[in-house]
């Protein structure tokens, strides 16, 4: 499929004036290898909007790509994107002396473990980077460390009303974002000062090998083509920059233990449903070279799933006692420490053209 196709692949919000939703289906390939031979994993419906009847996801035989098909179009996806979509509601940042002291915990964790600036660091710093790696326990926080890449361009795909971009300049980065929902990108745009391109992968605003780091928080499981946006967040990154990409796990102990009720599986907007095998394939698959996998509990969605078996009927003590923070949060230490956690991280380098690449070219 062509770079071109991607350009309507993530969705448009539906707006309060549109009349009942309708959606036209459509049934694909696998999204990484071609192959037309699956298995039937989860069928599903979308208890957001109550639409669509069920969905069905399956696994491509050669590849083990896990894709939901057949799908909503790209035309017509925006259906199943009501104005209360959560990431599309202002976040609320953390106030007062306790945010104060983690912002500069974490600043000085950067600064002494990932190269932001100021360089070099001093001792006080490196005894608060110290102090920040045993006082910021839980994954959840650290997902955002990341390495820096000088000059510090960075973009955000997907980026929704999240705080990422203000946390990600307060530490050094000269950001900008890229969202498909005019309203969000003009609410944050004022908000915060801060570029926010309304659209998709590839976009005319977006000069090849302008950015130094290239994000993508939840957001690529929600696009048509996930091989093409990989792709073309390439081309907006400079040779030895990066590409960060955080999505559900579907090979999590969630996703086994709750099925469609796990908060991960979201139908029918998540369109890919990846492993931490086929997230480094589609990577690894348009040049990029894996630095860094990791596995990231999730607490609250295992606290949503659970909620949500019991609404719908699952009633057993045990899991009704697993709704107490406490033991929610060990039970997510727990995948984490397995490797069945709810969300992956993989952070890739665009590699430098190679001697002969550039000779067969000239």
């Amino acid at each position: 499929m062509s770079t071109a196709a991607a350009a309507s692949s993530f969705p448009v919000q539906q707006s309060a004036e549109s009349p009942t939703p309708q959606f036209t289906s459509e049934t694909v390939d696998c999204l990484i290898c071609g192959n037309d031979d699956f298995e039937t994993v989860i069928v599903a419906g979308d208890p957001l909007t109550g639409i669509g009847g069920n969905f069905r996801v399956v696994r491509c035989r050669d590849c083990q790509m896990v894709f939901t098909n057949p799908r909503p179009t790209p035309e017509s996806i925006g259906a199943f994107y009501p104005q209360e979509y959560d990431p599309y509601q202002k976040q609320q940042t953390a106030r007062g002396i306790r945010g104060r002291i983690k912002q500069r915990l974490q600043s000085a964790v950067l600064q002494t473990y990932f190269g932001y600036p100021p360089q070099p660091t001093h001792s006080r710093t490196r005894f608060l980077a110290m102090m920040g790696l045993r006082q910021i326990r839980r994954s959840r926080p650290r997902q955002s460390w990341i390495p820096y890449r000088s000059p510090g361009r960075l973009l955000d795909f997907g980026c929704g009303a999240n705080t990422f971009l203000e946390e990600m300049r307060s530490f050094g980065w000269a950001v900008q974002g890229l969202d498909m929902s005019a309203d969000v990108a003009a609410d944050v745009q004022n908000r915060t000062g801060i570029k926010i391109h309304v659209g998709t992968l590839p976009h005319p605003d977006i000069q090849p090998a302008s950015f130094d780091a290239v994000t993508m928080w939840n957001s690529l499981e929600h696009v048509h083509y996930p091989r093409e946006t990989v792709r073309c967040a390439g081309e907006a990154l400079r040779p030895g920059g990066i590409l960060v990409i955080g999505v559900p796990n579907i090979d999590s102990w969630s996703f086994r233990r709750f099925q469609h009720h796990w908060h991960g599986l979201e139908l029918p907007r998540h369109l890919s449903h990846f492993t931490p095998k086929t997230l480094c394939d589609v990577v690894e698959r348009e040049g990029f070279r894996v630095l860094s996998l990791q596995q990231i509990a999730r607490v609250g969605w295992i606290r949503h799933s659970i909620r949500r078996a019991i609404k719908n009927g699952d009633a057993s003590w045990q899991l009704r006692a697993c709704q107490q923070k406490s033991i929610a949060l060990r039970i997510a230490d727990w995948t984490e420490r397995t490797e069945q956690a709810d969300f992956i991280r993989v952070i890739a380098e665009k590699q430098q053209p190679s001697a002969e690449g550039n000779h067969e070219h000239g």
